[in-house]
């Protein structure tokens, strides 16, 4: 793959729209930009904006309403059309961004009906956190397969397998930045069983192989080629102790012993107890 320079242009702090920041990120020396949306809400959600000469595409959007309107405010700031929305774990609050081309492979719009793995968490931060919750979800969108290569705004997008086998992946060649879910080099992730732990470990080393410049996630800043190695370093441990540790509470502890300052402990006990039936 070849490489891509990209520099940061900006930090813009957005305190009248209640997001945390937007980090802008440009590379062809300004003629292509990311813009990496850093709401500042309690999952720490993150959703980007892919900007070229002819337009824009959003990967991912967010949770709460408020967050939703302000990523919107933002596009029309962009004073560009926006010609597509990739949308794969995040599809909340799709009727903000207006009348724009929603894609999808199956797996991810049937995640997101009624019964589905996206449906289920929704509900479940309704009951938590109410009609601060955007709670709209799309019923249609233009299906995609994994292995394709779209052309959106002049640049191709690669959609890609990730390891929960429902929802997708995306890489940008022309900036060669690949958007997965979860990673975060200082994070604990929800890794729900041993061959889930091994594939990630698998589609990291693609990454590697690959030498993407940007991971970018949602629920994490992105990060560069070193968090990567970071990652896989995380999860050949967590495999190793999922395979040795007899119970959920010397597991437990026996990760944060190893990962003493890492981030994310709910999602460290999520994965506890879908390994050891809790």
């Amino acid at each position: 793959m070849k490489k891509v320079f990209c520099a940061v242009l900006a930090v813009m702090v957005l305190a009248s729209t209640g997001c945390a920041a937007v980090h802008v990120y440009g590379f062809e020396n300004g003629r292509i930009q990311l813009h990496a949306f850093e709401t500042g809400d309690n999952m720490n959600d993150y959703c980007y904006i892919v900007e070229s000469p002819e337009g824009l595409v959003l990967i991912e959007s967010t949770a709460y309403k408020p967050d939703v309107e302000a990523v919107s405010k933002y596009i029309k700031s962009l004073e560009k059309p926006l010609v597509a929305a990739l949308l794969s774990y995040h599809p909340n609050g799709y009727k903000s961004y207006g009348d724009v081309k929603i894609y999808a492979t199956e797996g991810a719009l049937k995640s997101w009906a009624e019964g589905g793995s996206v449906w289920g968490l929704t509900q479940n931060f309704i009951q938590s956190f109410g009609d601060k919750v955007a709670d709209d979800l799309p019923n249609t969108a233009e299906i995609i397969t994994e292995g394709q290569t779209l052309t959106l705004a002049g640049l191709d997008f690669v959609i890609l397998h990730e390891s929960d086998g429902e929802n997708y992946g995306i890489a940008v060649p022309a900036i060669n930045v690949v958007y997965r879910h979860m990673m975060g080099s200082k994070t604990h992730n929800i890794l729900p069983s041993v061959p889930y732990i091994e594939a990630e470990i698998a589609e990291l080393k693609g990454y590697q192989e690959k030498g993407y410049s940007l991971i970018l996630t949602s629920h994490n800043a992105p990060e560069g080629k070193e968090a990567v190695a970071q990652k896989v370093a995380y999860l050949e441990k967590v495999l190793d102790l999922a395979k040795t540790s007899k119970t959920f509470e010397e597991f437990i502890l026996a990760v944060k012993a190893a990962f003493p300052d890492y981030g994310g402990e709910a999602y460290l006990g999520m994965t506890a107890a879908a390994l050891f039936g809790k």
